[in-house]
C-alpha cells in the first residue's frame, strides 16, 4: 500500500495535476481504514490490497450500511475506491453505488437538491450576536467566520485569503464572474484554499462588505493570511475547530456548522435578488426571477451553472407547460453535491 500511495497519491484521478494535501491525507487515511477493517472484519483476512476486487468492495459496502454510514460517504468513499482501482490496473471496475446497494435503497443517489434550510438563522441564530461571542474568544476565528458570512466562503478559504492582494477592479476581475454582476465595480478574489483550486471573484457590494474587509487588512500584515500570526496553516484550522467547539458552534450542540454561514449568505442574497425567500425557506419565485438570482447566486458560490446553487437554496420553480400542467424537471446533474 506505502508503494502505490508513493507511486500515484500525488495525482488527480482524472486531470493531468496534482492534488491538495488535504486529498492526499484522506486518500492515505481511507485507503489504510479500508484494507484493516476489509481484512479484520470480512473472510478477507489476507487481501492484497492489489487483487481488489468487486466482492470485496460489496462487503465492504454491506459494513457501511450496517453502520449507518451517510449517503454522501458512501459516494465518497466509492469514488476513492475508483480511484484505488485505476492504480492497480482495473479501471472501470468499481461501479455505480446502485450497483452495490439496490435501486431502491436511499443510498442508491445523492441527493442534490436542498430540503431543509442549514442557513444559522434556520436554527435560531442571530449570526452577529453568535460570532461576537467567538470574538471574546478568538479575535481571528471570528474574522474568519464574518468572511463566510459576508462572502459565502468555506471556512477553509477563509483562513486562506490573503486580503492585501485580493481586492480587484472590475476589469481584473474574471470575466465570467464580472459579467454576472454588472453593476458592480469592485471583486474579492478567492483562490486560496478553494475547491478544486478553481478561483472566483466575488462581488463587494455592500458597507457591511467593506468594512469587514477594511478591518481584515488591519489586522492583518500584507501578503499574510487571515489567520494567528505564527501559526501555520494546520495550526490554525485545529484552533478554528476548537474555538467552534467551544462557542457551540457543532451540529450536536447548536445544530449548526461555520459551513452554514455560506448557506446563509447564498439564501439572503437570493432572497434580496428575488424579492421573496428561496424554495428551501418555503418562499414562491416567478420562474423568470428565480432563474436570474439562482444564476447570480450559483456565479457567488463559485459555479458556472445554476444546477449547484439547488444544494443551498432548494428546488427550482417548475414552468407551466402548455397544456396547463408543470414541465418537466430537469434532469438530474451528473455532478455531486457541492456543499
Amino acid at each position: 500500500m506505502g508503494a502505490l500511495l508513493a507511486l500515484n497519491n500525488h495525482q488527480h484521478s482524472t486531470k493531468n495535476k496534482s492534488v491538495s494535501i488535504k486529498t492526499m491525507q484522506d486518500r492515505s487515511r481511507f485507503y489504510f481504514g479500508f484494507f484493516r477493517e476489509l481484512r479484520h472484519k470480512t473472510r478477507y483476512s489476507n487481501l492484497d490490497p492489489r487483487q481488489l476486487a468487486n466482492r470485496h468492495i460489496q462487503a465492504m459496502v454491506d459494513r457501511w450500511l450496517e453502520r449507518g454510514l451517510s449517503t454522501a460517504t458512501i459516494h465518497n468513499y466509492l469514488s476513492f475506491l475508483r480511484t484505488f482501482a485505476e492504480w492497480i490496473g482495473k479501471p472501470g471496475m468499481v461501479q455505480a453505488p446502485i450497483h452495490y446497494v439496490g435501486a431502491e435503497s436511499t443510498h442508491a443517489h445523492r441527493k442534490q437538491v436542498a430540503t431543509h434550510d442549514h442557513s444559522w438563522t434556520a436554527y435560531g441564530v442571530d449570526v452577529e450576536a453568535l460570532i461576537a461571542e467567538v470574538a471574546l474568544v478568538d479575535e481571528w476565528c471570528a474574522l474568519q467566520l464574518e468572511l463566510c458570512y459576508r462572502f459565502a466562503m468555506r471556512p477553509k478559504e477563509a483562513r486562506h485569503l490573503r486580503p492585501h492582494m485580493a481586492i480587484l477592479p472590475r476589469e481584473a476581475a474574471n470575466p465570467r464572474d464580472a459579467a454576472a454582476f454588472p453593476e458592480c465595480e469592485t471583486f474579492l478574489r478567492i483562490s486560496f484554499g478553494t475547491k478544486g483550486g478553481r478561483p472566483r471573484d466575488v462581488p463587494i457590494v455592500d458597507d457591511a462588505q467593506r468594512e469587514l474587509l477594511d478591518r481584515v487588512m488591519a489586522a492583518v500584515a500584507p501578503g499574510a493570511f487571515v489567520g494567528r500570526p505564527g501559526f501555520t496553516a494546520d495550526q490554525n484550522r485545529t484552533r478554528f475547530y476548537y474555538v467552534m467547539r467551544c462557542c457551540g458552534i457543532a451540529k450536536s450542540m447548536r445544530g449548526i456548522v461555520p459551513h452554514g454561514l455560506r448557506h446563509q449568505r447564498a439564501n439572503d442574497v437570493y432572497e434580496a435578488e428575488s424579492g421573496v425567500p428561496s424554495p428551501v425557506r418555503g418562499g414562491h419565485a416567478d420562474p423568470d426571477a428565480d432563474e436570474s438570482a439562482r444564476h447570480r447566486v450559483s456565479h457567488m458560490l463559485g459555479h458556472s451553472r445554476s444546477k449547484p446553487a439547488s444544494s443551498y437554496i432548494g428546488p427550482k420553480p417548475r414552468r407551466r407547460g402548455k397544456g396547463g400542467g408543470a414541465g418537466p424537471e430537469d434532469p438530474p446533474s451528473p455532478e455531486g453535491c457541492p456543499a
